[in-house]
């Protein structure tokens, strides 16, 4: 069975001023209450509203991502125009090929470069392998598509990916999610978020996927015993010794958010 893994990714902000979640926001336009979807992103690094930002950019929130049912990265490129992102072959493990505007990478070997930069809380991945990401407990995903050297840095020449956690919010909401379907599919997903203190807030998320392979592996020579073809002694005496297309892999999150005034804010995850 083959596994994958997830990478731990560490980050520690000190912001001066609180940078929004996105959202989907209605607001009223006068004595006409006419209402209008505004969704906040930072791809410039600072508040800004998706339909001013001058740049080429897809952003999905957390409420898009669940009514689509999206679970991981590359899922999103069903959004975001001039975008690929598919998973390598297994023989690199688990790992994104991510091109966009023909940019990108499918080499997984740690000398080169991926043309597509993919963040995690403006934390940079630097190599194909481990970056097919579960979208765990997200606030946001914002594609960024052309060079974006200036603000991504050098290896995002042919876009950026930036994926950003959910904060802790101490409102002490939870969410468990349950699916089962075929070859023993069985995916579960939680998150919680308390507070620790009227300034320390606490948010832990969880996800456990595993599935049964479809693809069955059998000793030919076993298989087929008139064909003359010798058995393949490294699989001993089973004519079926294993499958392809198995999943199982388990993570977790743990976010705290500390805010000590009202203009200094602590984010560690």
């Amino acid at each position: 069975m083959k596994l994958r893994t997830m990478g731990v990714v560490s980050s520690l902000a000190v912001m001066a001023s609180l940078a929004a979640p996105a959202y989907a926001q209605d607001e009223g336009s006068g004595d006409t209450g006419a209402r209008t979807n505004e969704i906040i992103v930072t791809a410039e690094f600072r508040e800004a509203n998706l339909q001013d930002t001058p740049i080429a950019i897809t952003a999905v929130n957390a409420e898009m991502l669940e009514a689509r049912g999206q679970t991981d990265i590359s899922q999103v490129a069903a959004n975001a125009p001039n975008v690929t992102l598919k998973a390598q072959p297994q023989g690199g493990g688990t790992g994104l090929i991510a091109f966009i505007r023909g940019v990108g990478q499918t080499d997984f070997n740690y000398a080169l470069d991926p043309g597509v930069g993919v963040y995690i809380d403006d934390v940079y991945i630097p190599t194909l392998s481990s970056s097919l990401l579960d979208l765990m407990d997200l606030e946001r995903i914002e594609v960024l598509r052309g060079p974006q050297g200036t603000l991504a840095g050098k290896n995002s020449i042919g876009g950026a990916i930036k994926l950003f956690s959910a904060k802790p919010d101490g409102s002490g909401k939870g969410s468990v999610q349950a699916t089962y379907g075929s070859y023993n599919r069985l995916d579960l997903r939680a998150t919680a978020d308390f507070a620790l203190s009227d300034k320390l807030f606490a948010r832990v998320a969880g996800v456990s996927k595993s599935r049964d392979g479809y693809v069955h592996l059998l000793n030919y020579g076993l298989t087929h015993p008139g064909s003359n073809l010798d058995t393949n002694a490294a699989h001993g005496a089973y004519a079926e010794w294993g499958t392809l297309g198995d999943q199982n892999f388990v993570a977790g999150k743990l976010s705290l958010r500390w805010m000590p005034t009202d203009t200094v804010e602590v984010n560690l995850s």
